[in-house]
């Protein structure tokens, strides 16, 4: 099927969500240790609807698959299943996404959906064979409730009928926990017993014991008096009802309340149902960034008009006004351009916490992944970009980084290893950390790899730890000595490293060894604009990163000295700091070669503070950011100093100055 035809494009899109939000319910289920009633149920919903949709579109094998997982869900939304092995259940289910996921992929790429299932399948309904036939050790009775009313009757006349309406005193704190202690006493005197609510261990019902009270149905021998002493054991006790009831009122009263339960959970999901048609649309990605192409060229044909020197020479003061408001509302366009195209890095976030299960169980460790600052937001295609490195990063962790649980509990350390992902912003900038605890990088092991394979050229001695802890960066470079399935072959790192710069941003590592190891991404929310400085130097004109400078002043001549290797120096309230001087590092031609005839500014890199000497601060503008020609890039090499180009009110093309590779 053509990609342009919308039917596919919103297969592609609803489904590849829906396969998003079950990966996350497996992840979560996983972590609890087992698939609540609600889980099961949101998960036979995305297989239904996968199912339903492939069928539609003809993809038999992706609706066979998935109806293969329905059928084996929907037993289990039935079923209140005793024993069951959650964890090979959920081997099926990641299985089956990372099967259907390559379908999407191959689509995607104009590809047919040609993947043979029918082996993933046909374990499937093997295990469902199995479970439907185990019937006194998997397959559960029906529901409590149900269960309840039955026992009445099949009862005894000796068998009395209670109901139990218990509050607790208020702010007394964990209210399901008090009532599940308060089953435990009084069980083993009766033979049935159903609660209101059912479920005393979602965190929903501590709410609903807390306003509503906690209703008990029993069957039992034992007297009233007695099931009342044994009830008023438990601490925390307001008030409690109790009585006998009959097995017409036991029916009616608890049909009612599942009746209730129902509708407000249908109502609830209607009513959120009915806000996301109303506030939310999709929309394909390449029309936004045709918007953000034409609100750039807007932008750049906006200064070409009102800063045209031409019309600057008429002075015409209703002109001026025009221009303003012309520029205050193309600002605003673009903020709102902007606002359209920023993500939170939840999903890629996210995405990472299966990769630390799957390595977990692959290398026999135990490692929980700690999110922070999730809702952080960047633009669309940079979330998109930063999947890869962050995976490259995380595996890094997990292999080098977090020790066996052996051997953490040897080093005095919890078993249970941590990564955690944190994102926050900083001015035009994100900033990602990716921590763990493990065992740290080894100084002395990196060096001496590093030296074996002609890395580094001089002493060891002489290393620094971050030219150390950089090693790790390099193409090629692994210290481990055999090929493994995640590490060995030197290609992880360097690959995430790469990837960091074509985004703009860069990459830093801090280390304590036996303590942990914590990555440093600095990248900036878009590529697209950015607010500049433009300076001049000579005939030249550059753009800096407006959020980089930190302060520009006239230097003094006594605040200038050397360091020991002739390199110029200022220093500034207790401080000095390097000077570049702009016209030498391209060898430009300048009447401006004294400190005092030109200005200065203080630029601050994510690791060094310097001086950039130009000769003169032109104006601060918006920039649309252009990519380099690919001659100039061919030129430029390994020099950094250049990030792109833009153009300017005159129609001439300006430099865009990379400030962390001109200092490096």
């Amino acid at each position: 099927m053509p990609s342009n035809d919308s039917l596919f494009d919103v297969y592609l899109y609803e489904n590849g969500q829906l396969l998003d939000n079950l990966e996350a319910l497996l992840l979560s289920c996983e972590k609890n240790g087992a698939f609540c009633a609600d889980s099961i149920a949101d998960i036979f919903r995305i297989l239904h609807t996968i199912k339903g949709s492939s069928a539609m579109m003809n993809f038999d094998n992706i609706t066979g698959l998935s109806h293969a997982l329905e059928d084996l869900f929907g037993y289990l939304r039935e079923h209140s299943v005793r024993k069951v092995d959650h964890r090979k259940i959920s081997d099926f289910v990641f299985a089956s996404l990372d099967a259907i996921k390559a379908e999407f992929g191959k689509l995607q790429n104009g590809c047919a959906a040609d993947g043979d299932f029918a082996k993933l399948t046909g374990k499937i309904k093997a295990f469902f064979k199995v479970l439907v036939e185990r019937k006194e050790e998997a397959i559960a009775e029906e529901t409590a409730a149900q269960d309840f009313i039955c026992d009445l009757k099949e009862a005894d006349e000796a068998q009395n009928c209670y109901k139990a309406h218990i509050f607790f005193e208020n702010e007394c704190q964990m209210e399901n926990i008090r009532a599940l202690g308060i089953i435990k006493s009084i069980e083993k005197h009766c033979s049935r017993i159903t609660t209101g609510p059912k479920d005393l261990l979602n965190d929903k019902s501590c709410e609903h014991i807390a306003e509503k009270g906690f209703v008990i149905y029993m069957m039992s021998d034992e007297t009233a008096d007695m099931l009342i002493s044994k009830i008023r054991e438990a601490f925390f006790i307001r008030s409690l009802e109790f009585e006998q009831i009959s097995e017409a009122q036991a029916k009616s009263d608890i049909f009612a309340q599942e009746s209730k339960q129902v509708n407000r959970e249908e109502s609830s999901n209607a009513a959120a149902s009915i806000n996301l048609k109303q506030n939310y649309m999709s929309v394909n990605l390449n029309k936004l960034d045709h918007l953000m192409d034409i609100v750039g060229e807007l932008v750049i044909t906006e200064s070409t008009v009102t800063k045209n020197p031409e019309v600057l020479k008429l002075n015409i003061e209703n002109f001026e006004k025009a221009t303003r408001q012309l520029r205050k509302l193309t600002s605003e366009l673009q903020d709102v351009v902007m606002s359209i195209r920023m993500v939170p890095v939840s999903a890629t976030f996210h995405k990472m916490e299966r990769i630390v299960r799957d390595m977990s169980n692959k290398e026999n460790k135990k490692v929980k992944l700690v999110i922070i600052g999730e809702n952080t937001e960047l633009d669309k295609n940079m979330v998109d970009s930063l999947s890869d490195p962050l995976m490259h990063i995380v595996r890094n962790a997990m292999d080098h980084g977090i020790e066996s649980c052996d051997q953490r509990t040897q080093a005095g350390k919890d078993p249970v290893g941590q990564i955690t992902l944190e994102a926050y912003n900083a001015g035009s900038d994100v900033i990602i950390n990716i921590t763990d605890d493990g065992r740290g990088l080894d100084r002395s092991a990196l060096i001496k790899t590093g030296i074996s394979k002609g890395l580094i050229k001089k002493d060891s001695s002489e290393v620094s730890d971050k030219e150390a802890y950089s090693l790790i960066f390099a193409a090629g470079f692994s210290t481990k000595d055999t090929v493994t399935e995640y590490s060995g072959r030197g290609v992880g790192m360097d690959v995430a490293k790469k990837n960091i710069e074509k985004l703009g941003g860069y990459l830093s590592v801090d280390s304590t060894f036996g303590q942990g190891t914590a990555v440093h991404i600095r990248i900036p929310l878009t590529l697209a604009i950015i607010n500049g400085m433009q300076v001049s130097v000579g005939p030249r004109m550059f753009i800096l990163p407006l959020l980089s400078i930190k302060e520009t002043f006239k230097p003094n001549k006594r605040d200038i000295a050397a360091d020991p290797d002739g390199n110029e120096m200022i220093c500034m309230r207790g401080s000095c700091y390097p000077i570049i001087r702009l016209h030498k590092i391209f060898g430009l031609k300048t009447d401006v070669t004294d400190f005092e005839d030109g200005i200065m500014l203080l630029l601050e890199t994510q690791t060094r503070t310097y001086c950039l000497f130009v000769d003169r601060l032109v104006d601060e503008q918006q920039t649309v950011v252009k990519p380099l020609p690919v001659y100039i890039s061919s030129v430029l090499g390994a020099n950094k100093s250049i990030g792109g180009c833009t153009i300017l009110g005159d129609g001439s093309v300006s430099l865009i100055l990379d400030i962390n590779g001109l200092i490096n």
